[in-house]
């Protein structure tokens, strides 16, 4: 019977094969009949492969499991075990995109190295399959279903995620949403009659997909040492970074340098902008927020999921102000809501902005719009690579040497774009001193 290291390699030969034969069908749009024969006796083969590989992988299973220890021919009189068997892995979301990271790191970037450190230090022939078969000339590229593990992982920490953003993919890193500045456009029409998109602007969202490069730091004494604690600090430490830099991008970045074109420049660019003024009191904070809330009813939105961005200093404002009784003016605060509708904090929203020009340096920004008409476009693809040599920056913004920290840093590539469908219903509020 063959190994079942060597039907691994031909179950990967075979979907080497298969997306060969995707690809050609992107390119050309269908494929040819003895493409797709070609396609049906593949699918027949790696199935069988699997099946036999599924009955050795029992078998050792079941071997391990019976294994009794036997008599040592050196040490007469002392007994060892036949078979060392690795305890089970802990399953949780995110899991296997780690134990690719740390296979990629533990084998210095070597593909071959890293399947081999999957398969017999960490244990995971799921893993170990996933960088065999999908490794490609920037690292080793995670699959989609362990990519959109990941994804799941960042949507809680960041707040344009969670507050309902759509998520559409960008086949070949580009799409086009055909849009109109008030929805959907419906008329009365008599028989015979033309209907017509009367009272709507038309135009088009246009997504294209931009590169974020997340660099993670990992201890050399750390690398190697397989584990659900090395897993969950890099696993940690990638999402945490992912999900700073892709909110200050989706919420405050110009499109200038390679980066989206975020909510604060949008709302700009579509006149969409509320500044505060006056004392800060309990009165004229309220009728402030409801005029943030007046202009998103007034932009014709659906408002089906409308809901608030706000900087932590702000969000503490709210969450403490209390009236001449000592009531909380705003107890709903407590299970995330505002007004009646959800809201999130973020450092990445500043307190020490200065729109002015007056050199206060402590205003901020108020977010406020339909989440449901904005769509975030993920091209698919998440690659790992690794690198000891490659500098970057520390939390103090000092450029580090890895090298000369005896440290390793695993690259992570992703490629995603944000766009609004409704600009207008866009509400940002500025100058915001509280």
């Amino acid at each position: 019977m063959p190994k079942i290291e060597e039907l691994r390699r031909q179950r990967a030969d075979v979907n080497a094969k298969v997306q060969a034969l995707a690809n050609a069908e992107n390119e050309a749009g269908e494929l040819t009949s003895e493409q797709l024969e070609e396609f049906e006796q593949l699918s027949t083969e790696f199935d069988t492969l699997t099946k036999q590989i599924d009955r050795l992988e029992a078998m050792e299973r079941m071997n391990a499991a019976s294994a009794e220890p036997v008599q040592s021919p050196i040490a007469q009189g002392v007994k060892s075990a036949a078979v060392h068997v690795k305890p089970e892995l802990k399953q949780y979301p995110g899991a296997k995109a780690a134990r690719i990271a740390m296979s990629v790191a533990a084998s210095k970037g070597d593909i071959g190295g890293a399947v081999k450190f999957a398969r017999d230090e960490i244990g995971d022939q799921d893993v170990a399959m996933a960088i065999e078969t999908s490794a490609g000339s920037g690292g080793a590229l995670i699959p989609q279903n362990l990519r959109d593990e990941v994804i799941e992982l960042l949507r809680p920490k960041t707040i344009v995620r969670d507050l309902g953003a759509r998520v559409i993919p960008l086949p070949n890193g580009n799409v086009t949403i055909p849009r109109m500045s008030s929805g959907a456009s419906s008329s009365y029409v008599g028989e015979g009659s033309d209907v017509l998109a009367s009272d709507a602007t038309l135009d088009d969202v246009k997504l294209n997909a931009k590169t974020m490069i997340t660099l993670v730091p990992i201890s050399n004494q750390m690398i190697g040492r397989a584990g659900f604690a090395a897993e969950q600090l890099f696993l940690n430490d990638m999402i945490s970074s992912m999900a700073s830099r892709e909110d200050k991008a989706f919420l405050r970045d110009t499109g200038a340098g390679d980066t989206p074109t975020g909510f604060a420049e949008t709302a700009r660019q579509a006149s969409r902008v509320l500044p505060w003024s006056g004392a800060e009191t309990i009165a004229e904070i309220d009728a402030y927020l409801d005029s943030l809330m007046l202009a998103l009813m007034n932009s014709n939105s659906l408002l089906v999921q409308p809901g608030w961005g706000l900087s932590p200093r702000t969000y503490m404002k709210l969450f403490g102000l209390r009236d001449g009784n000592g009531n909380k003016v705003y107890p709903e605060l407590a299970n995330g809501q505002l007004k009646g509708y959800p809201v999130r904090h973020t450092t990445n929203i500043p307190a020490n902005l200065d729109t002015s020009g007056a050199g206060n340096n402590n205003e901020s920004e108020i977010y406020f719009a339909d989440w449901n008409d904005v769509v975030i476009g993920e091209s698919g693809g998440m690659t790992i690579d690794f690198s000891r040599e490659a500098t970057y920056k520390d939390g103090n913004g000092q450029l580090v040497s890895a090298y000369a920290r005896n440290q390793s840093l695993i690259r992570v590539v992703t490629e995603h774009d944000i766009g609004f469908r409704h600009p207008e219903g866009l509400v940002l509020g500025t100058k915001v001193t509280w």
